[in-house]
């Protein structure tokens, strides 16, 4: 077995992949879809300096912003931004919906509130059920907000219209108007759209790399890095990888020699990459990239990715622990999902995912980020826990009438797993199904 990790080492023994130079100093540069949105091309984007102190600035001032086509814009100031309690009431379904509610309580409006929903829904119309039609998040936030519905309607694009496309799962043929029915039926309909606008891959992917960052620029020993965010998105990074064009590459350049010299520079990329050509191209450009700016790259790959590799034959397999990139699995949990019993909300009552959650119901983190965080804490330390990560969420939930514990990774590697993947270079993270936190099982070639 060598070369292998040994899962069953004394973990109060340092493992050799934990063995590196003292007070190694790095300088990162965070590749990502910062803005969310941007009315700039990328080229005049500003590389921007963040630490612990000038975060809150940093995001204030770049403002990201979440949309969807012209029904719905979300801009974010600080990370607490991106909790519904702070923008429900800026998207205006919700908002009409929540005034619909609050006239359905009181008692002088009630009847009038009752009636207006009533009258949307002719009384051969027969009951609909909620799950006949499998659909994305993406799919199912265009159909709420009235950009492609399921049918066409004669009536204009108006929250009446949409109100009925989402209340009308919930309705039965012939059922008279009762008030507390209709608060509950609300009470779904806002939940749907809530979960909707969520689970919104943009929205997801951008709560997810500020809340990474911040987790990154906090680490204790974070004040001895400089770390710098690029705003680029993966599509604008593609465009610039099949164009040919030098202009990431000196800009990058550029910025590195205002530096001292004496930092490692380390490119991570907040990008997801697949099996896909285009990925695995745009992959190799990011190395390319990493070496022309004397530095390495830390990225993120997916199940797919990794099964092509293992099915290629072994003299075709590619190790990508090389000297210019360093590539991490599976992705880790960032938040607990909202929930009366994990992280309850204000406004309602919500429940963010399924009773046995799915995993796109989750907030998941690039464990690009991850890597990223262990090179901190080997730098300036030598400590038998420097790899494991306490602060990484788990929730339990009920399955069959018993407690299961859902891992802080996306998926739970074996040992004959993570140890192929290490062969490959591929840096494993293992979460547990019997304890909160995941382990990072080593940093090759830093």
């Amino acid at each position: 077995m060598s070369g292998r990790i040994d899962f069953t080492m004394d973990f109060n023994k340092p493992g050799d992949a934990q063995v590196r130079r003292q007070e190694q100093s790095f300088r990162f540069y965070i590749l990502g879809n910062f803005s969310g949105l941007s009315d700039k091309p990328w080229e005049q984007r500003k590389i921007r300096g963040i630490d612990n102190d000038s975060f809150d600035q940093v995001m204030a001032d770049m403002g990201p912003v979440f949309q969807f086509d012209t029904h719905l814009q979300l801009r974010f100031e600080t990370v607490e931004d991106f909790h519904p309690d702070v923008w429900l009431d800026k998207v205006k379904l919700i908002a009409d919906l929540r005034v619909l509610k609050r006239q359905l309580g009181n008692p002088v409006t009630a009847a009038e509130a009752a009636a207006k929903i009533q009258a949307f829904f002719p009384a051969e119309q027969a009951a609909v059920e909620p799950d006949a039609v499998s659909e994305s998040q993406d799919e199912l936030l265009e159909r709420l907000l009235g950009k492609k519905p399921e049918k066409s309607y004669d009536e204009p694009d108006t929250v009446e219209r949409l109100l009925k496309q989402m209340v009308t799962p919930f309705v039965t043929k012939n059922t008279e108007p009762q008030y507390q029915r209709w608060l509950d039926v609300i009470d779904e309909a806002i939940g749907q759209c809530a979960r909707a606008v969520l689970h919104s891959a943009n929205l997801q992917s951008l709560e997810s790399l500020w809340r990474a960052t911040e987790m990154l620029v906090n680490e204790e020993f974070a004040d001895a890095h400089g770390f710098y965010l690029l705003d680029i998105s993966q599509a604008e990074l593609m465009a610039e990888q099949k164009g040919g064009s030098p202009a990431l590459a000196q800009k990058l350049v550029q910025h590195i020699q205002k530096g001292d010299g004496e930092q490692e520079v380390v490119l991570v990329g907040h990008f997801h990459y697949s099996d896909s050509a285009d990925d695995q191209e745009l992959l190799a450009y990011c190395g390319r990239l990493a070496q022309q700016c004397g530095g390495r790259f830390l990225g993120d790959v997916d199940q797919g990715f990794i099964q092509q590799i293992l099915n290629a034959e072994p003299e075709r397999r590619l190790n990508f622990g090389s000297e210019r990139m360093l590539l991490a699995y599976p992705r880790y949990l960032l938040r607990l999902p909202y929930g009366q019993k994990r992280d309850p909300i204000d406004t309602f009552e919500f429940e963010e995912c399924s009773a046995i959650p799915r995993p796109d119901e989750l907030l998941w983190g690039c464990a690009s980020m991850l890597l990223a965080r262990g090179l901190i804490r080997t730098s300036q330390q030598h400590s038998t826990d420097a790899l494991f990560f306490s602060d990484i969420p788990t929730f339990s939930y009920q399955e069959e009438g018993e407690p299961v514990l859902q891992p802080g990774t996306e998926a739970v590697l074996t040992e004959a797993q993570a140890n192929d993947l290490f062969m490959l270079g591929i840096m494993p993270l293992v979460g547990y199904r019997q304890r909160q936190g995941v382990r990072l099982l080593g940093i090759a070639g830093f």
